[in-house]
């Protein structure tokens, strides 16, 4: 993990590929890197994979409708909305469970929350906040069940929750051709930066 408060040179990425590659890895892939960070990447001959909006919201949030109930994530669901995510993303961007788990670790505080139907899970969404800065982590439904509520119900349930934390400000990023998600997300308040995200990869050197 990076934890220092400058960007990476490319220097870091060429010690990081070196790293991965003794543990046998054969490929690198990073986060989504604001417009500085990706440029060094770019610099430590990285090839972008992926470019991402991103969008803010400002309190008062939007909240919307409700249609779905939602309820807690438990600890022994995460292989099952681990499943959604790789209908909802392709196995190319799909996270797994352990990855989810990672992600309800990433800030101090997170609520992660699914849609039943049928007895089944068909939708999570794991929201973290910081302070008073809120996050749309992931958000997953099954395309089985697309244009039934459950996506606008989990990211109402989101925003209530960051508005009772007094959250000022909210952010969330998708692909840039996801046209449902941004609809989503506009319905609701959010508006899409200048700035793009980007997610860089590279075959590790031999």
């Amino acid at each position: 993990v990076y934890k220092d408060s400058r960007d990476p040179t490319p220097e870091h990425f060429r010690i990081w590929s070196t790293t991965l590659h003794g543990h046998g890895f054969t490929h690198l892939r990073t986060g989504a890197l604001a417009p500085r960070q990706a440029a060094q990447a770019e610099r430590a001959g990285l090839r972008c994979v992926q470019e991402l909006a991103l969008l803010d919201a400002e309190a008062p949030f939007s909240v919307g409708d409700q249609r779905q109930r939602t309820r807690r994530l438990r600890q022994h669901e995460l292989d099952a909305i681990a499943a959604i995510d790789l209908a909802a993303f392709g196995a190319t961007w799909a996270l797994d469970a352990e990855m989810l788990a990672d992600i309800r670790r990433a800030t101090p505080a997170h609520r992660a929350r699914v849609v039943d139907l049928d007895d089944r899970i068909v939708g999570f969404l794991v929201s973290g906040r910081a302070a008073r800065t809120g996050y749309v982590q992931r958000l997953a439904v099954d395309p089985d069940v697309h244009r039934q509520g459950i996506a606008t119900s989990l990211l109402s349930d989101s925003l209530r929750w960051m508005r009772r934390h007094r959250v000022t400000r909210a952010f969330v990023n998708t692909h840039i051709e996801n046209t449902a998600a941004l609809e989503l997300y506009r319905r609701h308040g959010f508006v899409e930066l200048p700035e793009r995200l980007r997610v860089y990869e590279g075959a590790l050197a031999t």
